[in-house]
Parts: C-alpha cells; sequence; structure tokens
C-alpha cells in the first residue's frame, strides 16, 4: 500500500483558491443583479451579444425613421395651417371683389378697396414663401432652381408678359413636382406651383372692349364661356403652361351684320369664324367658339369690339388685375374684371382647398406610420430584453445558493484552520 503525505500549507491554498473562486463568482452574480443584464460583455454570451447588436442597430434604424416622420409632421403641419390663413385672404379678397362692383362707389372708394387687396397680396405672397424650421421654403417643391424664395417678386419694365401697371411680375424658383409620401417617410416641402401658379382651364374666360374709334352707343356687357369644349385652343386660347401667347377676335359691325374675325397666338389674322346674333330683351347675343359676347346699345357702321381670352397664370397676376381695374376702370369695364378675377379667386380656393385635403390625408398616414415605428421599435426592444436581461427570480435563488455555500465554506474553513498538530506537542 503506498501512503501519500499531504502537506497542511498545500491544503490551506486549495481551500483558499476555491474560496476565492466562490468570492468571484458570488461578485460576478451580484453585478448580474445590480445591471439587471445577463450578457454585460461579448464573452458572457457571443451569439446572444451578436444578436442583441443586430436588434439594437435595427432599433435605431427605427429611431431615424421616426425622427424624419417627425420633421416631416411638422413641416406638414406648418403647410396646412398656412394655406388655411391664405385661404382666410381669399375669402376676404372675393368679399372686397364684390363691393368694388358696386356702381355706387367713387374712385376714392374704390381706391381704398384697392388698398387693401395689395396689401393681401403681399401677404399671400409672403406666406407662399414660408420658410421651415431648417430655413428651407416649404413650398419650393423638388428644390430651388435659383434664389432663396419659392416665389420672388421682380419690378421690371411693363409690357404684356408682366403683370399690373407697374410691370411687376412673380418668378416662381421652386422646381415643379412634388416628391411622393413612402411607405417610411412622407414629403418635407410642397410643390407651390398648382397651388399659387400655372394657369388653370377652368378660368377660361374672356374681356370685351369698345374701340376706340366707335361712334355708336353700343357698350360691351360681358363675354361668356358656354361651352368649354368647344373653344379655340388652337388659335386663341391658351389653357395650359405650353405659351404664354394668346390670340384675340374681333367684332365689327357693318352694314346691319356682324361680322367675327380673329387673330392667331402668332399675330396672324384668320376669319371669318361663324357666329349665331340673336337679341334678348334689347342686348344683342353673339355666339361663336364656344364664347357667348353681350352686347348693349346701337352700334354705328364700323363700329368694333375686341375680345381677348383670359385664363389664371397665377394668383399675383389675378389680384393685380383687380388692383388695376379698381384704380383706373369703371362701369362695364370694370365689372368684366372683377368678374373674371372672382373666377380666378374661385378656383384657386378650390386648388388651395384640394392642397389642404392631400396635407390631412398626409398627416392621418403620418398618424398610422408612427404607430408603426413605434411597434417595430418595441419588438427590436423587447428582442433586445429576451437576448441580454437577466431572469431576476432565478438569478435571486442562485445569488442566495451562492451565497449560503460560500458562507458554509468560509465557516469550514475557519475550523479547520483552528487545527494544528503543535496543539496536540504541546
Amino acid at each position: 500500500m503506498t501512503l501519500y503525505r499531504v502537506a497542511t500549507a498545500n491544503s490551506y491554498d486549495t481551500t483558499i483558491q476555491r474560496l476565492q473562486q466562490r468570492q468571484a463568482e458570488l461578485a460576478e452574480q451580484q453585478d448580474k443583479l445590480s445591471s439587471g443584464k445577463r450578457v454585460r460583455r461579448v464573452s458572457d454570451d457571443p451569439a446572444a451579444a451578436a444578436l442583441a447588436e443586430r436588434e439594437r442597430a435595427r432599433e435605431h434604424r427605427v429611431q431615424a425613421d421616426q425622427r424624419a416622420l417627425e420633421a416631416a409632421r411638422r413641416n406638414l403641419q406648418l403647410a396646412e395651417s398656412t394655406l388655411a390663413d391664405i385661404g382666410d385672404l381669399y375669402h376676404r379678397a372675393k368679399e372686397l371683389i364684390v363691393q368694388g362692383g358696386n356702381g355706387s362707389l367713387n374712385p376714392s372708394d374704390r381706391a381704398t378697396i384697392a388698398q387693401e387687396l395689395e396689401g393681401i397680396r403681399e401677404r399671400i405672397l409672403a406666406l407662399a414663401n414660408t420658410k421651415d424650421t431648417l430655413g428651407r421654403p416649404l413650398f419650393m417643391g423638388l428644390g430651388l432652381a435659383s434664389g432663396t424664395q419659392s416665389f420672388q417678386e421682380n419690378l421690371v419694365t411693363a409690357a404684356a408678359t408682366t403683370y399690373g401697371p407697374d410691370g411687376r411680375v412673380v418668378q416662381e424658383n421652386g422646381l415643379r413636382g412634388q416628391a411622393a409620401a413612402t411607405e417610411t417617410g412622407l414629403p418635407s416641402q410642397i410643390d407651390g406651383y398648382p397651388v399659387f401658379s400655372g394657369r388653370l382651364a377652368a378660368t377660361a374666360s374672356a374681356i370685351v372692349s369698345v374701340n376706340a374709334g366707335n361712334s355708336g352707343t353700343a357698350v360691351a356687357l360681358d363675354a361668356r364661356v358656354q361651352n368649354a369644349a368647344g373653344l379655340n385652343t388652337t388659335q386663341v386660347f391658351t389653357l395650359d403652361d405650353s405659351t404664354p401667347n394668346v390670340g384675340s377676335y374681333t367684332l365689327t359691325y357693318t352694314a346691319g351684320v356682324w361680322t367675327v374675325n380673329g387673330t392667331d397666338k402668332s399675330g396672324a389674322a384668320f376669319g371669318p369664324v361663324t357666329a349665331t346674333v340673336t337679341t334678348v330683351d334689347g342686348v344683342t347675343q353673339l355666339d361663336f367658339e364656344g364664347l357667348r359676347v353681350r352686347i348693349q346699345g346701337t352700334p354705328a357702321n364700323g363700329d368694333a369690339f375686341t375680345v381677348t381670352p383670359t385664363v389664371d397664370v397665377d394668383v399675383w397676376e389675378s389680384f393685380d388685375r383687380a388692383i388695376g381695374a379698381l384704380k383706373s376702370e369703371n362701369g362695364h369695364d370694370l365689372n368684366q374684371e372683377l368678374a373674371v378675377v372672382n373666377l380666378h379667386l374661385e378656383k384657386r380656393l378650390d386648388r388651395l382647398l384640394s392642397a389642404r385635403g392631400q396635407l390631412g390625408d398626409w398627416l392621418n398616414r403620418a398618424d398610422q406610420m408612427d404607430a408603426a415605428f413605434q411597434a417595430r421599435k418595441d419588438y427590436h426592444v423587447q428582442q433586445q430584453s429576451d437576448l441580454t436581461d437577466l431572469d431576476m427570480v432565478e438569478a435571486i435563488s442562485r445569488f442566495q445558493t451562492q451565497q449560503l455555500g460560500y458562507q458554509a465554506a468560509l465557516s469550514s474553513y475557519a475550523q479547520v484552520q483552528r487545527l494544528s498538530l503543535f496543539q496536540y506537542l504541546a
């Protein structure tokens, strides 16, 4: 039989190492309890740590989408409130235009109305150039082609292509087009062109004016579109943005017969145009190419009237027409101009309401997208929790077991340490 001698010092060292190991395990478990995490370092569980990091990256992407959505939502809310303010200004302008057509007003009264319309015009221009919190024009569409504003007013030499008697023209600097909404984002900028600019075919009308050399008593009442589909868009009317040029008609009374001739967009003459002439309650009506022109009174031989097509080009041109008419015209000429502008503002208001409806739809989608983002974020957070969080009940039970074992080991070690051969030799 072989006998082994176990040194007392070696036994003590082994016991101390085991006690230290138990103490380290107890401290590790205590750290996990205090942090609430099962995986605090990659070395704790490499696979779980990698999966948790992937879920954390996905959570950060969702948070970035939420921040972008919130920024877009703020812009859409600002755009909606801005358009609401502009709509109120449109309504006020329509009220003033109706007042301006009152025949009992004197030139001073009409000048006062024109002055208020000028203020409304400038206010609408300022609102159309509203900027978001980052200083970007809210209604710039896909960006700015030039300048720092979506709509820039310039003063140029008065010409046929400028608006108003002082030659003011509002230049659109925004790039036309509307960014589309996606599953994870909404537009931050709105295309202001269809709201404030662009020819509106629905506003097609005409102004009939008395030629300067007329000697009869006939006056022009108005010109109305009777059949929009019958308008001569090839030679006279321009209902889109393809060209700013328009043609005109000349109505001539000769030997008791009315004849209609035209001048096309290039300035070339054409005609005569077939017209139907009727008289209703002393008013002569000429119907031709989708139009009805009404003339009251007795024309002299050779008297002529000019019919010029009109269509809304932009909201500022409409205001300039009204302001110019209130300052310089009266009677039937004034009423015709104001009626045209009233029609323009009515159709612009329809465009504005459509834009507000689109904004409302996007804001509703923003609420739905926000809820979806929050659900995705909660899912990724839960996945991280499942991978790295500590089961507190199990951890506390394990900690108590380890603590009890450590205390028992300390107690037994203390008792063994008191034993020594020298005590018996003594």
